[in-house]
C-alpha cells in the first residue's frame, strides 16, 4: 500500500472514530431503519449452529449479532472493526443482549492476516466501499473463508438514489465548503455499479456471485430530526460542517433542505428513499 494511501487510510480511522459516540447513540435508529439489508444479508449466508462467522467493519454489530442467534452455543461469531472505538461500542451491546458466543477484534479488512480457511461465512455491511484497497480486503475475506464459505456485504447506489445521504454533500460542494468528492476516494458510493461489484467479488476468487437492489425508507420526524441524525451518523459531514460559521451552516441547512423537499409532508415529517446492494457470494 502507498504511502497516500496508508494516510488515507488513517485519516478515515481517526474520523470514524470521533463519529463513532454519535453511532453509539443512534444503534436503535440505526438498527430499525436498515432493517431489511441486515436480515438479507444474514439470510444470504445461512449460518448454521457450529458455524464459524466474521463480520468485518461490524460498527455497532448487530448484522453479525443476527447471525450469531442462529449460531447455537457451539458457533461462534467474531465481531470486528478497524476503529476500537467502534468495536467497543458493539461489546456493549453485546454483553446488554446477553451475547456469549461473540468474540471481539480491531481487524483492518485490507491487512487481514487471520487463519485461511478458518471461516464459514462473512459478514460486511457498507464496509469495504470505505476502504482505499476494497479488492485486497475482498482477496483476504476469500483466503479466510472455508472451500465453499458464504461472503454476503452491502454497500450504497448512487447519490441520486440516496438523496438522504448525499443531498449535505452537494450542498456543501455547491458553497466550497468542500471539495467535488474523488471518484477514486473511499466514499459510501465508491462501490455503486452491481456490474463491477461483480467484476470485483469474481477477480478476488468468489463464485456464484448474485446482486439485488434492497429499497427502504428514511423517515425522520422534521427537518431539525433530519439535520441531527445526520451530523451524528456521517463522519465525514460533521467533519466538513466543524469550524464553519453559523450562517454558513445556516446556508448549507436550507440548500439541503430545498433539496429533500420532494420527501417533505405537509405536517414535516420526511422519507426518503434509501437504495442498498447487496451482494452474496461463494468461497
Amino acid at each position: 500500500m502507498s504511502a497516500d494511501r496508508r494516510e488515507l487510510d488513517q485519516r478515515q480511522r481517526e474520523m470514524w472514530g470521533r463519529g463513532a459516540e454519535g453511532w453509539g447513540r443512534r444503534q436503535q435508529t440505526l438498527r430499525e431503519k436498515t432493517a431489511l439489508v441486515a436480515w438479507w444479508l444474514v439470510d444470504a449466508i445461512d449460518p448454521k449452529p457450529g458455524e464459524r462467522v466474521l463480520e468485518l467493519a461490524a460498527g455497532p454489530g448487530e448484522t453479525g449479532f443476527i447471525a450469531a442467534q442462529r449460531l447455537g452455543l457451539s458457533g461462534r461469531l467474531l465481531s470486528t472493526d478497524q476503529v476500537p472505538q467502534m468495536v467497543e461500542i458493539a461489546r456493549q451491546r453485546a454483553a446488554e443482549l446477553g451475547l456469549e458466543t461473540v468474540d471481539f477484534a480491531v481487524v483492518d479488512a485490507q491487512q487481514m492476516e487471520l487463519e485461511p480457511e478458518s471461516f464459514d461465512a462473512v459478514l460486511c455491511r457498507w464496509g469495504y466501499m470505505l476502504m482505499t484497497d476494497p479488492d485486497e480486503a475482498l482477496r483476504r475475506t476469500r483466503r479466510v473463508l472455508k472451500k465453499g464459505g458464504r461472503l454476503a456485504m452491502a454497500t450504497w447506489d448512487r447519490p441520486d438514489r440516496n438523496l438522504w445521504m448525499s443531498a449535505p454533500v452537494i450542498a456543501l460542494v455547491s458553497q466550497g465548503a468542500m471539495p467535488p468528492p474523488n471518484p477514486a476516494d473511499p466514499s459510501p458510493f465508491a462501490m455503486a455499479d452491481p456490474a463491477d461489484l461483480e467484476r470485483r467479488l469474481e477477480a478476488a476468487g468468489f463464485s456464484s456471485v448474485r446482486t439485488e437492489l434492497v429499497t427502504f425508507p428514511q423517515r425522520y420526524a422534521s427537518i431539525d430530526a433530519y439535520w441531527e441524525e445526520t451530523l451524528d451518523m456521517s463522519a465525514p459531514i460533521l467533519g466538513a460542517i466543524d469550524g464553519l460559521e453559523p450562517d454558513v451552516v445556516a446556508t448549507l441547512r436550507a440548500s439541503t433542505q430545498e433539496t429533500l423537499a420532494q420527501f417533505i409532508g405537509e405536517d414535516g415529517r420526511i422519507e426518503v428513499p434509501a437504495n442498498a446492494v447487496v451482494a452474496a457470494a461463494v468461497a
